[in-house]
């Protein structure tokens, strides 16, 4: 066999590479790698200036949101000096009192926080009392229950009759006694931590109404203050028909107020009613009559009596016994 199977080795012939698919080398693929075949040129131009553009844009509107933050703190000064001016209104009240709008809006505030703090308290007390009141009735119905089915306490004769029954019913009743005491002492310390908490409840609301009243009188921030206007409130009160009992349940600041100007009127009242007495029984005024003898009606006749004289004998003895003055 003469031929070769080496291509090499055949002579001259030039050996043509293949044109099929299935040469790799026929497959040409470009890749982003690669620096002398760049891909889609003029995208990338387009996309490189549409991407300066917008960076553009967006710096225009940075500096115009800039622009406007700087353009809003004169806005908001503004806006805070006329609301300060606002507060510093005058407002004229009924009585011609004026009173700056700030000092209003403050005493609005105070009146709505203080009928809050009312309003809370009330919903509290009447909360606890339920509360309260449901425990106690629970236990009570627990304790009833447990004396219901209590068994009896051995006679005493039982003892000397049959000593080991005698021991085990009075364990048992012992044991029934126990527990019925234990629920009642849980009882008893439900209503005692009730006490307590309505009684701070009862504090909060005492210290809520004092700090209303010393707003609404003065006086009564000092001790002797206090003192003074609670006898008149109390006084006026108790003249009024309240008893004791009922006024050491009163809180509300308001009532006591109204009791004080109660007395003030009723003092007033009663020096108005002595005034009127006074009057009336004083007797009539009656004008006091001038003497006869006064030395300016003497002389007034005395002149008379000489111009009559005068007018009848015209000498000049009667003329100079007339007084000119």
């Amino acid at each position: 066999m003469s031929e070769s199977v080496n291509p090499a080795a055949a002579g001259n012939e030039t050996v043509q590479p293949s044109t099929t698919l299935d040469n790799p080398d026929n497959l040409n693929f470009w890749e982003p790698g690669y620096d002398d075949e760049p891909a889609n040129s003029e995208q990338g131009e387009e996309g490189i200036e549409g991407e300066t553009d917008e960076t553009i844009e967006d710096g225009q509107e940075a500096g115009e949101t800039a622009d406007n933050a700087e353009g809003d703190e004169p806005v908001d000064a503004e806006n805070g000096e006329a609301a300060n001016e606002a507060d510093s209104q005058l407002v004229t009240l009924k009585g011609g009192e004026q009173v700056p709008l700030s000092e209003l809006k403050l005493g609005y505030m105070r009146e709505r926080d203080y009928r809050y703090k009312t309003q809370e308290t009330a919903n509290k007390g009447r909360a606890l009392e339920t509360m309260t009141t449901r425990v106690a009735n629970t236990v009570k119905g627990i304790a009833s229950y447990l004396a219901e089915r209590l068994p009896p306490e051995p006679p005493r004769q039982l003892a000397y009759q049959n000593p080991a029954e005698y021991t085990r019913q009075k364990a048992l009743y012992d044991d029934g006694l126990a527990n019925i005491n234990q629920i009642i002492e849980l009882a008893n310390d439900s209503t005692a931590v009730a006490g307590e908490l309505q009684s701070s409840s009862t504090q909060e609301t005492l210290q809520a109404e004092s700090e209303k009243l010393a707003q609404v009188f003065p006086q009564t921030t000092k001790e002797d203050g206090r003192k003074a206007f609670f006898d008149q409130a109390f006084s006026a009160a108790l003249e009024l028909g309240f008893s004791d009992q009922e006024l050491k349940g009163v809180t509300d600041h308001r009532l006591f107020g109204l009791a004080y100007y109660a007395r003030i009127g009723m003092q007033a009242e009663q020096a108005k009613g002595k005034a009127l007495t006074k009057v009336n029984n004083a007797p009539p005024a009656t004008p006091k009559a001038r003497p006869s003898g006064a030395p300016g009606q003497q002389q007034v006749r005395k002149n008379k009596e000489a111009m009559q004289r005068l007018s009848k004998t015209g000498s000049i003895k009667d003329a100079m016994a007339i007084d000119f003055d």
